[in-house]
């Protein structure tokens, strides 16, 4: 009877550890300032963003008016998620992307076009794929 009462406080006390591990998608949760970005090969100067700031909540995204969900498929290198817009410029959108996430920088690879996911982060030339660099501001 007591080893069955020390297992039960044991899975507990795993299960309880583990919770508090943070997931990657709640290390996503926060504000992300554009550092630098690249379209198709390009410097795309982040003053184009207009001062917007990436903000990511579980599942939502919201930038400079352009508003949706997004899902984490993988957490193993790359990492890949799916964007799904639902206001703004992108509404009605599925876009496929990978992201690198290390300490307070975000890296995150859109392919914006028709093409496949991006598999690693460049942005060849005349691609409508969209690399940027974000650095979180909370």
């Amino acid at each position: 009877m007591m080893h069955r009462s020390l297992y039960g406080f044991l899975v507990a006390l795993a299960l309880t550890a583990c919770s508090s591990i943070p997931t990657t998608s709640s290390r996503l949760v926060g504000q992300w300032e554009p550092v630098s970005a690249e379209l198709g090969g390009q410097e795309l100067p982040v003053t184009s963003f207009g001062g917007a700031i990436l903000r990511l909540t579980a599942d939502t995204y919201d930038f400079a008016g352009d508003k949706g969900t997004y899902a984490v498929l993988s957490t193993s290198p790359p990492a890949k998620m799916d964007i799904h817009g639902q206001e703004g410029p992108n509404a009605g959108r599925a876009i496929q992307a990978i992201y690198e996430l290390t300490g307070e920088q975000l890296t995150v690879c859109y392919q914006l076009g028709a093409g496949e996911r991006p598999s690693d982060f460049t942005s060849a030339q005349g691609s409508q794929i969209l690399l940027v660099r974000y650095k979180r501001v909370r």
